[in-house]
């Protein structure tokens, strides 16, 4: 509604009599909208406030503002003042401000969006959807609608689709053990045992065991392998792949190791490999290093099952024992890589401990699984499945339960804590109340 200055002039008339006379009433029990003077009742003195602010008269505090906006348009105004006035004499009903302190957080739960409004209601212009799980900061409320911000844009909410976050107290203590995926050969296992003696070919064989698995060369090599958008020299590949993965400086039979895993890795893919899979190391001098040795004894050599080259995988270190494929990327199953081997690394490698608070860890889940966490903490985490890879209560995780939806494999470190805030889903999870 816009009035005229003439109009605004003569409501403000009105309003001035009626404050002098005592004016209007309607007593509260609690913080309302309306209430600007704060004495617990929305009267015809509000109205006069308001609409002095909306003509310069005076100015209002933060949390008078918060109040002031009846009509949820983000503005304090003449309108405002009338909507005050007519809750005051009984004609628009009572509204309470808030039943939580503000700000507060809250996240969506409309599936699969909630509407995002230039005004507090459906009538408002709509501005985007915000998605399930979205977690918002509510800063004024308005006639159960909630003012927020959401891709750098203000707008409105319905709080019938917001659920408060409420603080949680606690931690939870999170005992890893590995780094990466945990299938296929451990880099640092194949260090530990090449330092106990063990050759190349004995390190890759248990890894990768099976009946059926052995260690072939190539007659003719390529001379090239695809990197990426790159074309490169196969000894330039070969040496800087090793180089990026363990360094020239490790034990030779664990360099070797690694150099025939790379080889068999690049064959499976038909010498035409994604840059994402495994870093390398450009411009490397590899002459006169141990990776140059390494490459005149075993160059063209790979892991083949039934006569064809293996996905031959690894990873930084191991839990215990390696996991199998299908345990951390639910597929299918893979006869030489069905886990359960051997890998010698000391926990002084292997384990990680991480302390998260409960409201961290609920973010977490929130931004990376899209679950909402609420009851008890010690509830959050249940029905862990594992592969006793460490001891009868730590492995690597097969499934579990996160606030009632199934996570399985991998998904456990990626989808619950994220790749950069945690190594392995070979872990252990306890609350601290």
């Amino acid at each position: 509604m816009k009035l005229s200055k003439r109009i605004a002039a003569f409501f403000l008339a009105i309003l001035m009599a009626m404050s002098l006379l005592g004016g209007f009433s309607m007593t509260c029990i609690a913080a309302y909208m309306g209430d600007i003077d704060g004495n617990g009742k929305v009267m015809s003195n509000d109205a006069l406030l308001v609409l002095q602010a909306s003509t310069g008269a005076r100015a209002l505090t933060s949390a008078q503002t918060a109040v002031s906006d009846m009509n949820g348009d983000g503005k304090t105004n003449a309108s405002d003042a009338l909507l005050i006035l007519q809750t005051a004499i009984g004609k628009t009903p009572l509204v309470e401000q808030s039943t939580v302190k503000l700000p507060y957080e809250g996240v969506v739960t409309a599936d699969p969006s909630l509407r995002f409004r230039s005004g507090a209601g459906t009538s408002y212009s709509h501005i985007a959807d915000i998605p399930y799980g979205t977690k918002l900061t509510i800063t004024k409320i308005s006639n159960n609608w909630g003012y927020t911000s959401y891709n750098g844009k203000n707008g409105w909410v319905s709080l019938e689709y917001i659920q408060p976050v409420k603080p949680v107290s606690g931690t939870f203590t999170v005992v890893c053990y590995g780094y990466g995926h945990g299938v296929g050969m451990s880099q640092y296992g194949a260090k530990y045992y090449a330092e106990d003696g063990w050759t190349y070919d004995k390190i890759l064989l248990h890894y990768f065991y099976s009946n059926k698995t052995k260690i072939e060369k190539d007659a003719e090599l390529p001379e090239t392998v695809k990197y990426g958008s790159q074309e490169l020299d196969l000894k330039t590949y070969i040496a800087g792949s090793v180089r990026a993965e363990i360094g020239d400086s490790w034990h030779i039979e664990a360099i070797k190791a690694q150099m025939v895993a790379i080889y068999t890795y690049a064959k499976y893919y038909g010498f035409n490999v994604s840059s994402s899979t495994h870093a390398y190391k450009a411009d490397y001098k590899y002459e006169g290093t141990k990776i140059e040795t390494a490459m005149n004894q075993v160059l063209g050599e790979y892991l083949s099952y039934n006569g064809k080259a293996i996905l031959s995988v690894y990873c930084s270190s191991i839990g215990g024992k390696n996991t199998s494929a299908k345990n951390a990327w639910q597929g299918s199953d893979v006869a030489y890589l069905q886990g359960g081997r051997t890998s010698p690394e000391p926990e002084s490698i292997t384990k990680k401990t991480y302390t998260f608070s409960a409201d961290e860890i609920r973010s977490l889940v929130q931004q990376n699984l899209g679950v909402t966490l609420t009851g008890s903490p010690d509830k959050w985490f249940t029905d862990i499945v594992h592969d006793k890879s460490i001891s009868n209560s730590v492995g690597y995780i097969s499934s579990m339960k996160v606030g009632g939806k199934t996570v399985k494999g991998e998904q456990v470190r990626s989808k619950i804590f994220g790749y950069s805030k945690m190594r392995s889903h070979c872990l252990s999870i306890k609350y601290n109340p």
